[in-house]
C-alpha cells in the first residue's frame, strides 16, 4: 500500500508509516501535476495547506482510502467529493493549536510593549522612550472571533492576564466562563480592546475583516490574525491602520503567502503596510513549532486508526 506524503513532514510520520507495513513515497516538493501522475497508485496521501486537492485528482485517485491533512483547514481538499468516495478526510488542528495561541500571544504583547518597533530604531542608533510607552494588557477587553481549537487555546493562555474575554463563535454555544463571556460580533466590535481571528477560509468568511468590520470597531483595538490570509482584506486593514481605526496589527497571514509572484500593486501594498510602526508579520509560523511538528503527525495518525 503506497502512502504519497506531499509535504514535509516530521520524520516520525515517514517511520511510523512503514513500520506498519506502508510504502512511503516522500514528495515535498511535488507540484499538482506531478501528484496527478501519480495519484493512482495511492491508498493514502498527506497534504498541507500547497496543493488543492479538487475532484479531478480524486477522480485519478482510485486507491485512495484516505487523506491525512497535517495541521488544521480543509478549504483546498474537495471533502464533499471525497465523501462521496467513501475517502476518509482528516486534520490535526488539536497538534498546533497552543503553539498558534502563544504566537497570538507574543505578536499582542510585542505590538503592546512597541518591542519590535523600538528594536528596529535601535539599530538606527535610536533610543527613544516616551514614543514607545506601552499600553498594559491587564485590565482590557479581548475579543476572540472563533473559538475552535486556537481560539480556545489563545483564551487559555490569556486566563494568566487580568483580561475579560469576549468570544464569538457561529457554530459553539455554552462555552461562558468566569473568564469568557460568549457575546455577538456586535458587542466585540463595541467593546473589545483587542480583536483576534481564529476563523476557517469559507465562503462565508473571506474578506470577513473588511471595510465595514474596521469601521464598526469602536475601540481602535489592537487586531490579531493567525488564521487565513483571505479572511482579511490587507487593503482594508491598511485603511484602518491609516485612519487610527485600529490601534496596531499583527498578522501571520497574508493574502498572497508567495512574495516572488507579487504584482506590482501587491508590492506596493504590502509595502506600505510594513512601513507602519504600528505593524508586525511573520511568515505563517504560528503553528509551526518543533513540538507541533510533531504533535500534529502523531494526532492524524491516531485519527487514520494507524497508531
Amino acid at each position: 500500500m503506497n502512502i504519497i506524503i506531499s509535504a514535509p513532514a516530521h520524520p516520525f510520520l515517514m517511520e511510523t508509516l512503514k513500520q506498519k507495513g506502508y510504502e512511503v513515497i516522500y514528495e515535498p516538493d511535488i507540484t499538482y501535476e506531478g501528484l496527478s501522475e501519480i495519484i493512482n497508485t495511492a491508498s493514502g496521501l498527506i497534504v498541507t495547506t500547497r496543493l488543492k486537492i479538487d475532484a479531478s485528482i480524486l477522480d485519478k485517485a482510485v486507491q485512495l482510502k484516505w487523506i491525512g491533512r497535517i495541521g488544521s483547514g480543509m478549504e483546498l481538499i474537495d471533502t464533499h467529493y471525497a465523501a462521496s468516495k467513501n475517502i476518509q478526510c482528516e486534520s490535526s488542528p488539536e497538534g498546533n493549536c497552543t503553539t498558534v495561541g502563544e504566537h497570538c500571544l507574543g505578536l499582542l504583547l510585542s505590538l503592546m510593549n512597541r518591542i519590535h518597533h523600538s528594536y528596529d530604531e535601535i539599530k538606527m542608533g535610536k533610543w527613544l522612550r516616551d514614543s514607545n510607552r506601552a499600553d498594559e494588557l491587564t485590565g482590557k477587553k479581548v475579543g476572540i472571533i472563533g473559538f475552535g481549537n486556537t481560539g480556545a487555546a489563545f483564551a487559555k493562555l490569556l486566563s494568566g492576564f487580568d483580561v475579560q474575554i469576549l468570544a464569538h463563535d457561529i457554530y459553539k454555544t455554552n462555552f461562558d466562563t468566569a473568564q469568557i463571556k460568549q457575546v455577538s460580533l456586535q458587542q466585540i466590535q463595541q467593546e473589545a480592546e483587542v480583536i483576534s481571528l481564529h476563523l476557517p477560509l469559507t465562503s462565508l468568511t473571506r474578506y470577513y475583516a473588511n471595510d465595514s468590520f474596521f469601521e464598526s470597531c469602536q475601540q481602535s483595538p489592537y487586531f490579531l490574525s493567525t488564521c487565513r490570509g483571505g479572511v482579511t482584506d490587507t487593503a482594508a486593514l491598511l485603511k484602518a491602520i491609516q485612519n487610527q481605526l485600529v490601534r496596531g496589527a499583527g498578522l501571520d497571514v497574508l493574502e498572497n503567502e508567495q512574495l516572488a509572484t507579487y504584482s506590482a500593486q501587491e508590492q506596493a501594498l504590502l509595502q506600505q503596510l510594513i512601513a507602519c510602526p504600528n505593524f508586525i508579520l511573520t511568515p505563517h509560523i504560528a503553528g509551526y513549532s518543533h513540538e507541533a511538528y510533531l504533535k500534529m503527525a502523531k494526532i492524524l495518525l491516531e485519527k487514520l486508526g494507524i497508531i
